[in-house]
Formats: C-alpha cells, structure tokens, sequence
C-alpha cells in the first residue's frame, strides 16, 4: 500500500505541472503560439502567413503535454470566418486522421474535446506534404504504366513532379490526351488525395483503367507550388501572384511557366481532351453548393453538353452527384480557363471544387472518401474517352450529350438530350433485376438540345437505370436514376 502511494504521490507533479507545449519544427508546419492556459487546458494560435502570403489559412502543429483527464480547448484566431474549417483534425500518429468540430466565438474558431493521449498533431485539413508525394513517386516506381519526371523546379530548386500514365505497348498515335492537376492553391490539402486516389485507379487492375490506357495518355502533375506546401503556407492570393492566376503569358512562377510549355508539346502528337485542376473551396465554407462541383467557362455550347454529359458519367460512377458553376472572374487567367482557350477543340476544361465537410450525399468527407472521389473521377474519364473513341483509336461523333436532372427526383424526371445531328431518339427505363419497366420512342429529332420528360409517379422509390439509344452514330448512354418519395 505504502508502494502504492508513493508512487502516486511521484506521479502528481508530473501531470500537476506538465506544460503545454507546441512544435512547428517539421515539414508543411504552421501556427505561432498566442497563449497557453494550464490551469484551463487551453491553448490559442494563429496561422502564420509564409512567403508571399496574404491570407493566414493553414496550420498544422504537434501539441504535447495536454492532461487528457479534462477537455482541451484549441482557439485559432481568424481575420476572415471562413478561412478556419467547420471541421479540423487531429491524429495521434499522422497516420490515422479524426475530424473535430469548430465553432465561432468572437475572432475565434474554438475546437474542444477529450483527447487519448497527450500529445497530438492538429491540422486544417488532411496534411499532404511533399514528402507525401515523394513517396507515391516511390511505391509506382515499379509500375509499368507509370513514369515519372521532373517537368520543372520550384524558386527553391524543389522537383516539381509529373506522372505519366498510359500503356506502353500501344502505340501513343491517335491516344487522346488528358492533363490533371493539383495545390495550384497550398492551402487546399484534401484535393491532393482526389488526385493520389485518380492515379490509383489509373494504374490499377480494373477494367475501366485499362481501356484508358490503351486509348489515353494521362499526363498530372499533383503539387504544382511544392514550395509553399514545403514550408506550410497558404498560397491563395499570394504575391506576387497566385498560382492559378500566373497563367497569362509570360508567367511569373517556374513551374506554371514550365507546365503551360509541356502541355503545348504533349498537345502538338495527341489531342488535348480533358483538362481538369483539383481544388478545395474556402476550409470555412458553409455553402450546401459548395461541396463538389466544377467550375467551367460556358453556359452553353458544345463544351457545356461535354462537360454535363461527363457529369452524368461521374453520377453513374459514384452514385452522388457532382454539380457545376459558372468561373467566377479573376485578376489573371486560371489554368482552367488558359486550357480552354488555347486548346479550342478540347472536349472541356474545368476546374474540380471537392468541398470539406459532405458529400451531395451528405456523407461527411473524409480521407478515404476524397481518395475514392479521385476513383470515381477516374472512372468517369475513362467512359467518357471510350465512349467517343473507336476500337481502332479513330474518334466517332462526341456531340451526343445526356444531362438528367433532376435526381434524385420524385415522380417527373427530364431528360436534356444534345445531338450535332438528326437521330431517332429511344429510351428505356429498367429496375435493378434488369426488368424493362417502359420504353419510349421519341422519333426523329433534329440537331440541338432537346427536353423530354418522363413520368415514373406510379413507381415506387429506389434505384432504376435508363439506355438512351440515338442510331448507329452514338454509343448507347446509360445512366442511373433515384426516386424518392
């Protein structure tokens, strides 16, 4: 018994004066310490502004010497509400991510809880440093689809990497061409697992991805400002120019300059056909049409059919829904809009926004989940290539778009159908057995767009498909479609 106590007694001044502490002594680190509450189990920080920074977003720090007994309290301060996330996370290992809550208090963001251990890392988003990129370079080393190279380096002499995927033993003639890219914006760290988890599915056993293989070259390029991610900025608006507004000629940065180069000569063998450049909104977005869309320059128009029918091909992948916005203006031109207007007969050009607290679903984003959303981005590219590709790698007609909406739908459903030419238009509407449920013929119509309706009211809710058929010119479209009452 005596033992007993004194070790208890050993014990107490070890938990009664441990100190709080902060370390921001690792790679892609931010926070400076404003104060620290023993007594009170708090401690309060603020982003750091780095480089060129003018927007104090990102932190990321290790805490120890928190008395897990009693709830932690961790205030950031904030100049702008929404650069703090509605949902942080914290991890014990850095390897195994937890999502907590934030809420408003004064120039605060306040996160609270119980913690296992004593000692924690704490982040605005899921981290994806450059080492993190290093190492997927290293586990694809032996991949015989991949190769990777350095296409520029940064202002500090960092390797800006570029993978290149397709299958080498099919000639590279008449392979459409497809570029994807990723942190034109440090500070949007969750978009950096939408691309890892694309180029897992790329380079994967599946049927999909070896069909685009054989018919696409798929050039990404996952850290563009490997730099700011290196030291833990923000990187959004920074001086003397933002990234994805450096897209203008001549561009200021190595790597936008470097990129825009390769992109031009990888487009003078194959034809350019999808751009796409991954981002995150604002952490601290509470907008329901924030959580994952794109952004695209036309409101109408070929490239907006394309765009709207690859959509319905992400739908059908993914079984959630993937909206769209028209580009709001900017200072200079973004990657997105600079692909567009120098690649005029690309298919589409967009930039993808996956937000940071749900899914259209509602399902509450997560590490695993932004790499599954890369998957079904995957899957979505490589229906979209098939469909207006030929066995023999010559393009067939693209200009067949399907756009359904809306749907989920509760009893009338429309069908937006886009054609560069008169077809006969037919429908069918099947169950989940395979049952065909109705079947509708529209008949000739002409080139255009063109709005049908279809009335389900007397099914009951679940999941149906519909196969659009236009004639012998098009492939069948195939969809899914969810009724709720």
């Amino acid at each position: 018994m005596k033992q007993i106590i004194v070790f208890i007694l050993m014990l107490f001044p070890l938990i009664a004066f441990t100190q709080i502490t902060v370390d921001t002594s690792f790679e892609g680190a931010n926070a400076r310490v404003l104060s620290v509450d023993n007594t009170n189990n708090v401690l309060k920080v603020e982003s750091v502004l780095k480089r060129g920074d003018t927007r104090n977003i990102v932190f990321y720090f290790r805490i120890s010497g928190i008395d897990s007994t009693r709830t932690f309290k961790i205030r950031v301060q904030f100049s702008q509400s929404y650069y703090p996330p509605v949902n942080a996370v914290y991890s014990y290992d850095r390897i195994t991510w937890y999502r907590i809550l934030g809420t408003i208090s004064g120039n605060y963001k306040e996160y609270s809880g119980k913690f296992n251990r004593r000692t924690i890392y704490f982040s605005h988003g899921y981290p994806y440093v450059y080492s993190d990129l290093i190492a997927l370079q290293n586990r694809l080393a032996a991949n015989p689809f991949v190769n990777v190279s350095n296409v520029s380096y940064s202002e500090s002499g960092r390797a800006v990497k570029l993978f290149r995927i397709t299958n080498p033993s099919v000639s590279d003639s008449g392979k459409s061409l497809v570029w994807v890219l990723g942190r034109n914006h440090v500070m949007e760290s969750n978009s950096n697992y939408v691309v890892e988890g694309l180029i897992d599915y790329l380079v994967s056993s599946d049927a999909g991805a070896e069909t685009l293989r054989n018919q696409a070259i798929v050039y990404l390029v996952p850290m563009m400002d490997v730099d700011m991610v290196f030291v833990g900025g923000s990187g959004k608006d920074q001086l003397p120019v933002d990234f994805n507004r450096d897209w203008d000629s001549p561009s200021y940065w190595n790597a936008v300059r470097d990129v825009k180069t390769r992109m031009l000569q990888t487009a003078a063998s194959n034809r350019m056909r999808i751009f796409i450049d991954s981002h995150n909104p604002f952490p601290g977005e509470t907008d329901t049409t924030g959580r994952l869309f794109f952004y695209s320059m036309q409101s109408s128009g070929v490239k907006f059919q394309n765009l709207n029918k690859f959509r319905t091909m992400l739908f059908n992948a993914g079984g959630y829904y993937w909206g769209r916005k028209l580009l709001y203006p900017t200072s200079g031109q973004s990657s997105s809009k600079w692909a567009d207007s120098v690649f005029t007969n690309i298919d589409f050009s967009a930039s993808l926004e996956t937000g940071w607290i749900q899914r259209t679903d509602n399902a509450l984003w997560s590490l695993p989940l932004y790499k599954l959303n890369g998957k079904v981005l995957g899957k979505g590219i490589s229906e979209y290539i098939n469909q207006s590709t030929s066995i023999n790698g010559n393009e067939m007609p693209v200009r067949f778009s399907v756009d359904v909406f809306p749907n989920p739908f509760n009893g009338i459903v429309k069908f937006r159908i886009s054609l560069e030419k008169i077809s006969v238009v037919k429908i069918k509407i099947y169950d989940v057995l395979g049952n065909n449920l109705a079947a509708v013929d529209f008949g000739k119509i002409s080139a255009g767009s063109h709005d049908f309706t279809f009335d389900a009211s007397s099914f009951s809710s679940g999941i149906y498909f519909y196969e659009i058929n236009a004639g012998n010119n098009y492939p069948l479209n195939k969809g899914k479609l969810v009724l709720v009452k």
